[in-house]
């Protein structure tokens, strides 16, 4: 049985206090329901894009979000497999969830068959590994091995132990943020499959979140932080180069690093959330479409936002994009600085 070694520091504790805090108000905000479902299909579209973006796929978050459209767009037909399968198993999570159950070793595999289905082998698409596996990373043009995985005959008992685990851990006291961490590099560690592990991983992760009702109204997706600072994240799952070095270190950087990611993105929806409350000059909610949210979220990411980027990532044209930036300006969200070619927009009701 995994007995994972980590420190919950008081900074940790206090990331889950005001993740706690934080659940609280975006459980009980009164929003409107079209707010909501943009929301949701954001997170959807997030958890697709910097999920497979970490694994290397090219397609941006917009070409994303017309396959998740049913639309046809130029690019690998590898990448957009990836992308609809990514799709399929966060549908497979939602729908499986419902049942309240803790996940076996069959639906492990099953997850895993959607989403590699049609990239790999079929005697490798829902199967584990037959043989060893090895990470490597060229270092100054040689190939060094950041990480060897246990044993492929060893694999299922430990999957089937990992889950067993899991189900203990559900009743005890540890913080369900903090057993989400535990879950995910565990999981990374015993490295189960030829591929997509890290896309499983974080998969099953997203499951049990789901399942403790941490998913924030289906709106939370931890990805897009872990693809923002991808190197951290490989670092601090980087804990030993074999998997008995990975269960006899502390893991307390990975919770720290974890945590911090899961109070990042649960302020910034909180600030999602209270977009949809501010009231405007009719004293109702302010109505946002899909292309205010991208613009909000670009501005969330990077402080600011310019004419030209904005028209970058909606892909309209100068004035239809224009016209929605002004639309947040006219509600007090975004307010304009500088002037001419420098001019940028940045949060106004929020930032005060």
């Amino acid at each position: 049985m995994f007995k994972p070694i980590f420190t919950i520091t008081a900074e940790i504790n206090q990331q889950i206090a005001t993740i706690e805090g934080l659940k609280t108000v975006i459980g009980q905000a009164s929003i409107l329901p079209t707010l909501e479902i943009q929301l949701r299909l954001r997170a959807t579209v997030e958890a697709v894009h910097s999920s497979t973006s970490i694994e290397g796929n090219p397609l941006n978050e917009q070409q994303v979000q017309k396959v998740l459209e049913g639309k046809t767009i130029t690019a690998p037909d590898y990448a957009i497999v990836e992308v609809v399968n990514y799709k399929h198993a966060l549908d497979w999570i939602n729908n499986k969830v419902s049942l309240k159950n803790t996940l076996t070793v069959q639906d492990v595999l099953d997850l895993h068959k959607i989403v590699t289905s049609k990239l790999l082998p079929p005697k490798k698409s829902g199967h584990f590994r037959p043989g060893d596996i090895f990470i490597v990373d060229e270092i100054n043009g040689k190939e060094i091995v950041q990480y060897q995985g246990p044993e492929a005959n060893s694999v299922p008992k430990l999957v089937a132990s990992f889950l067993k685990w899991v189900s203990i851990q559900e009743q005890s006291s540890l913080h369900p943020v903090l057993l989400a961490a535990l879950i995910h590099y565990l999981f990374v560690s015993i490295h189960p499959f030829a591929d997509g592990n890290g896309r499983s991983a974080r998969l099953i992760t997203y499951y049990y979140l789901r399942l403790w009702n941490y998913d924030f109204r289906g709106s939370l997706s931890l990805d897009s932080y872990y693809l923002q600072h991808r190197l951290k994240y490989y670092q601090a799952l980087n804990r030993g180069k074999t998997f008995d070095e990975r269960m006899t270190v502390d893991l307390s950087p990975f919770l720290e690093f974890f945590t911090k990611g899961f109070l990042e993105v649960t302020t910034t929806l909180s600030q999602y959330i209270k977009i949809g409350k501010i009231a405007g000059e009719n004293k109702k909610p302010i109505r946002l479409d899909a292309d205010e949210l991208a613009i909000i979220d670009f501005v969330y990411q990077f402080g600011s936002i310019t004419a030209k980027e904005a028209v970058d990532i909606l892909s309209t044209p100068k004035r239809t994009t224009q016209r929605r930036l002004m639309n947040l300006v006219a509600e007090n969200i975004l307010r304009i600085e500088g002037q001419g070619p420098a001019t940028r927009y940045v949060l106004d009701n929020l930032s005060k």
